[in-house]
């Protein structure tokens, strides 16, 4: 897997909507190989209610979520979808602090087992769902939980974008301790090769001096 912290690609075919009742289900309707979907909704539906939708177009896949908070309705809806066969294999991003009113890592981690969830200082909202013929990439406002107030979502099918946010995955895996541990710190995913900044300076070559042959 390419170690890349940022992805640019073509223009590709884009749908744009604003969704003030309609579900997930509604607002995607079409979503298909080779387009894009972006939307805003008056957060009548949440991003796991997204995930279901894509769900049921792609099939049964392997889905990676990063979350601020989620709620426990969601937690047991998406433990529903892995029992059902949905979800083949899951795993979780989640801020290490504890939100009131909210499940925590801990809760996330009894259902479906400390190895599948890391905790990080993060705020970063996406889904990547993947099998063999799909390479779905949600990101969004949205956490794991029904919240009442505007919400933005892009979607797209896109193995190389897909492949940039499943390191970012792999590499806090590797790097982070199973399940809940509080560490408020950033991870260092010294496995990834960062951006490196532009220093707007050049540095001339080194001057030669003694005697020329």
């Amino acid at each position: 897997m390419s170690q890349t912290t940022a992805h640019l690609r073509p223009k590709r075919v884009a749908r744009h909507r604003v969704s003030k009742v309609a579900s997930a289900r509604d607002t995607i309707e079409g979503f298909d190989h080779g387009m894009d979907v972006c939307g805003l909704t008056f957060g009548q539906f949440s991003l796991l209610d997204l995930i279901q939708a894509a769900l049921e177009i792609t099939g049964p896949a392997d889905v990676a979520i990063s979350t601020w908070s989620a709620g426990f309705y969601d937690v047991e809806a998406a433990e529903r979808f892995r029992d059902s066969g949905m979800i083949r294999g899951i795993r979780f991003v989640m801020d290490s602090s504890d939100k009131r009113g909210q499940a925590t890592a801990g809760d996330v981690g009894s259902v479906f087992g400390p190895e599948s969830i890391r905790t990080s200082r993060s705020h970063a909202k996406f889904a990547i769902l993947t099998n063999a013929e799909w390479s779905v990439v949600i990101t969004s406002s949205m956490n794991l939980n029904l919240n009442p107030r505007l919400e933005q979502f892009e979607m797209t099918d896109d193995p190389e974008r897909a492949e940039m946010f499943l390191g970012f995955v792999d590499a806090l895996f590797g790097e982070l301790p199973a399940g809940g541990v509080g560490d408020r710190e950033l991870p260092a995913l010294a496995a990834i090769a960062g951006v490196q900044p532009s220093l707007g300076i050049e540095v001339a070559p080194r001057i030669r001096t003694g005697v020329w042959e």
